[in-house]
């Protein structure tokens, strides 16, 4: 009688976990190693027994699980996660202190828990539907990690507990498996299955805290904010796609709603509920930063590639949903930068320069994509970039609106006494007066030119009449100081 090569897999891998128990009973270390033997042969044998596991897995004949392909390597597991358990309960004999058992406790661990995970995606990949595969992946995963979390609580077993915080990571590949163009989180029970994996993920790390490593606990909340927010968003996303089947205004704007607000939730200084309060730089900072470059770039390629349409609303400057989107986007990366100083071991005064300079470009361009947007759909220019270089009404457009930031600039910069900033509206000035010379001259005729350079004129005017050059720090300082030394003059007398 000969067994089937998978059925003897189990069977070797069982027979190992057996020698390896009797072994540490009995202090003997060849049999030992034996046991550690059975269990890499009784892996190896299934592999080779099974080469449809690389590729498209068959289900002809076989009922869902009742059949070795799912139950050998369930066994692999089991007898590996066993063993791993009991060589890390240690009080061995010196005889195996070189073999340093709490390491191949981990070694085994980690492989037993690759064969549980190898039954369970195989299974539901040989027999599930396919818009079911991933709501059932995820519901192992949840299940999985759930229980391991019981166990090691129970069996006080950091490195179990350590394996728990792998959860996000693989919810995270099962999210990349099931992505597609229009993918929608919620559907086929996904509500439900997500919302178990981030019970599980949250309760797990809290229980199981005590026990779990500093950076570890750290990667998993950081980790699973991540996820947490771009499953969100991709049901957001979905949301606002059904508004329309164009890829307009809309579909941009599902990105960055969720990462916005998170910006300027973790901005706020109010300590917010667990895990945030518990955990604040994971949340506030290694989990904003990338989300505040990501919707920097966000803001940059919306602004550039949209054209703003967001039927069935019609366009208005300003108020159109993806120009709010930008704003609020903008708006996100600034405070959060602002409130990410104390996080950072850098001077305060770089920190604030450099946010200052980043949105001061990125309003720019957005003001200057703004007027290339009205002039698509208020003038009828293509919204294609040599075709908006060549209006002169877009020319127009941008003459008098960079010269009301100029004015903006200068007004600010000379109220608040920040030379640098009025020198900035001067240069942009600059600009302006170059491009009505060099663009608007060369355009012979039309309303465009007489507008721009009459509107241009009077606000250089209002420039010069509100905003002269203000004084240096140091100029101010000491005109400050002249006037506090200064003695008051004496009053006249005054008549009851």
């Amino acid at each position: 009688f000969v067994l089937p090569w998978q059925t003897a897999s189990a069977v070797w891998a069982a027979s190992g976990l057996f020698i390896i128990w009797l072994s540490l009973y009995l202090k003997q270390r060849v049999s030992f190693v034996f046991g550690l033997l059975l269990q890499v042969i009784g892996g190896a044998a299934f592999l080779f027994a099974g080469p449809d596991l690389l590729g498209p897995l068959a289900s002809e004949g076989l009922k869902p699980l009742a059949h070795s392909g799912f139950w050998t390597p369930l066994v692999l597991g089991l007898a590996a996660m066993v063993g791993a358990w009991r060589l890390q309960l240690g009080n061995h004999a010196s005889a195996f202190d070189v073999l340093s058992l709490q390491r191949l406790s981990e070694v085994l661990l980690v492989w037993g828990a690759g064969w549980w995970a190898l039954a369970w995606i195989s299974e539901v990949l040989r027999f599930a539907p396919l818009n079911l595969q991933a709501t059932l992946l995820l519901a192992v995963a949840a299940l999985s990690v759930a229980l391991w979390a019981v166990l090691a609580l129970r069996l006080n077993w950091s490195s179990l507990g350590l394996l728990c915080t792998l959860l996000m990571p693989a919810a995270g590949l099962v999210l990349l498996a099931a992505w597609h163009s229009r993918y929608h989180p919620a559907a086929n029970f996904g509500w439900l299955v997500w919302a178990a994996v981030f019970v599980v993920h949250f309760i797990s790390l809290r229980r199981l805290a005590p026990m779990l490593p500093v950076r570890a606990l750290s990667t998993a909340h950081v980790l699973g904010c991540w996820l947490l927010i771009g499953v969100l968003a991709l049901e957001l996303r979905y949301g606002l796609l059904l508004l329309s089947e164009q890829y307009n205004a809309w579909r941009w704007l599902g990105w960055a709603i969720l990462p916005s607000l998170y910006l300027v939730l973790m901005a706020a200084p109010r300590n917010g509920p667990w895990p945030v309060s518990a955990y604040p730089r994971e949340y506030r900072f290694y989990a904003a930063a990338p989300l505040a470059l990501l919707m920097l770039g966000w803001f940059w390629l919306a602004n550039i590639v949209s054209d703003g349409t967001a039927e069935p609303l019609p366009y208005v400057p300003l108020v159109n949903p993806l120009e709010l989107g930008l704003l609020f986007a903008l708006f996100g990366v600034y405070v959060w930068s602002r409130s990410a100083v104390t996080q950072l071991a850098i001077r305060k005064d770089y920190i604030e320069h450099a946010t200052q300079l980043i949105a001061g470009v990125s309003l720019f361009a957005f003001f200057t994509a703004l007027v290339m947007r009205t002039a698509h759909h208020w003038g009828g220019v293509p919204f294609e970039l040599d075709a908006l270089l060549e209006s002169m009404l877009v020319q127009a457009g941008l003459s008098i609106v960079w010269t009301l930031m100029a004015l903006s600039l200068m007004i600010g910069g000379h109220l608040r006494h920040r030379r640098e900033v009025w020198l900035i509206g001067a240069a942009l000035i600059g600009v302006v007066v170059a491009k009505l010379f060099f663009v608007e001259l060369s355009n012979r005729g039309g309303l465009a030119r007489i507008v721009s350079f009459i509107g241009v004129g009077v606000l250089l005017l209002v420039v010069g009449y509100f905003a002269p050059l203000p004084p240096k720090r140091a100029e101010a300082a000491r005109q400050g100081g002249a006037d506090a030394e200064r003695p008051a003059p004496e009053t006249e007398g005054v008549s009851s």
